[in-house]
């Protein structure tokens, strides 16, 4: 297995080309620079940094610079999934990079590779006598916190839920269209989904509104992106 090394850019070149040259754990075929999408003066430092490391690096690995949200956490994190996921679709596995981010890829990098168990690094910056940071004293490899994963059901459940209204009764016949002329077997799966419904709300999976009468089910920011998740692995599969 290969390897591409997602690296998220901040404003430390030599941070971040003593984390990519120094890390050799895996096989590293190719290095992606991630930026962000918008044109702040912090994100201009970002993009010459980025520039350097492009060149220093072309040598050794095919090298690419891609853009995603860095102000909304969660549409990035969303973001790194499909980057994941593509790679994957080409044959590699990712690993994430945040020895040299700013604090909102960081968290969305975390989430992602929580999501898609993927490995992450971080370091520590070593300085000289005058106290200028002069690259990285330690590499570290940060632990990927358990997701707690619906069952196959549920998923059923979540992928009923991005493909319909997101109402109670239309999910259940949508799941189960036979129980529509028997009510007692209506009844049942009603309160079947419901306890489902319950659970992965629990897990932070979807969010809830009742509108009149009616209980209307959406997937939340984290319940799309495990949805790409969910879709990836049974492409790669």
């Amino acid at each position: 297995m290969t390897y591409t090394h997602v690296v998220f850019v901040g404003h430390h070149k030599d941070r971040l080309m003593d984390s990519i040259t120094r890390y050799r754990k895996y096989p590293i075929h190719r290095v992606t620079l991630v930026l962000g999408s918008d044109d702040s003066s912090g994100e201009r430092i970002s993009r010459r940094v980025a520039d350097k490391v492009k060149h220093e690096l072309s040598p050794l690995f095919e090298v690419t610079i891609i853009r995603v949200d860095k102000r909304d956490i969660m549409n990035a994190a969303s973001q790194i999934v499909d980057l994941i996921q593509k790679e994957r679709e080409k044959g590699y596995e990712c690993i994430l990079n945040i020895s040299g981010s700013l604090r909102t890829f960081s968290i969305a990098a975390y989430i992602a590779g929580c999501l898609t168990q993927s490995p992450m690094i971080t370091s520590i910056p070593r300085y000289d006598d005058a106290d200028q940071e002069v690259g990285v004293e330690e590499i570290i490899e940060l632990p990927t916190i358990p997701v707690q994963y619906p069952r196959k059901d549920q998923v059923q459940l979540l992928e009923a839920i991005a493909g319909s209204s997101g109402y109670l009764e239309d999910l259940i016949l949508q799941l189960n269209p036979r129980v529509k002329d028997e009510p007692d077997v209506f009844a049942k799966e009603r309160s079947r989904l419901t306890h489902h419904l319950k659970k992965i709300e629990e897990m932070g999976f979807v969010t809830k509104e009742k509108i009149g009468k009616q209980v209307m089910f959406s997937l939340s920011p984290l319940g799309r992106i495990y949805g790409k998740v969910c879709k990836g692995d049974r492409v790669n599969s």
